[in-house]
């Protein structure tokens, strides 16, 4: 029987079972499959050795940095952890404070032979 709306299913606002809604949860096996996986340790310290690299240390932490950076980042690409973006920075800052370095290293060198 319909009422004055002209809906048979009774009350007022009632839907039938199924019908869109509010409530209604996507069925299980859809949507995202868990998230992106999160940094790996290697990755993170990789990182922040590159930062200190630059800033207190420039002869010995960013050699740590590059090397931590590598592996961390072959371990993302096969997917065994995250963090590929860290691992990345870690590698750019470790090969900067590398290239600082050397630089350091020479222009000493050239001011000692010079002194002499």
């Amino acid at each position: 029987m319909a009422d004055q709306s002209g809906s048979t299913g009774g009350a007022m606002g009632t839907q039938a079972p199924g019908g869109p809604g509010y409530g209604m949860q996507p069925p299980v096996g859809y949507g995202y499959p868990g998230g992106a996986p999160l940094p790996s340790g290697k990755a993170t310290t990789s990182m922040v050795l590159g930062i200190l690299g630059l800033v207190l240390i420039p002869i010995i932490l960013p050699i740590i940095a590059l090397c931590l950076g590598v592996s961390a980042r072959r371990m993302a690409d096969r997917g065994e952890g995250g963090g590929r973006g860290q691992a990345t920075a870690g590698m750019v800052m470790g090969i900067i404070g590398c290239a600082f370095a050397a630089l350091g290293f020479t222009v000493a060198t050239i001011q000692a032979v010079a002194a002499v």
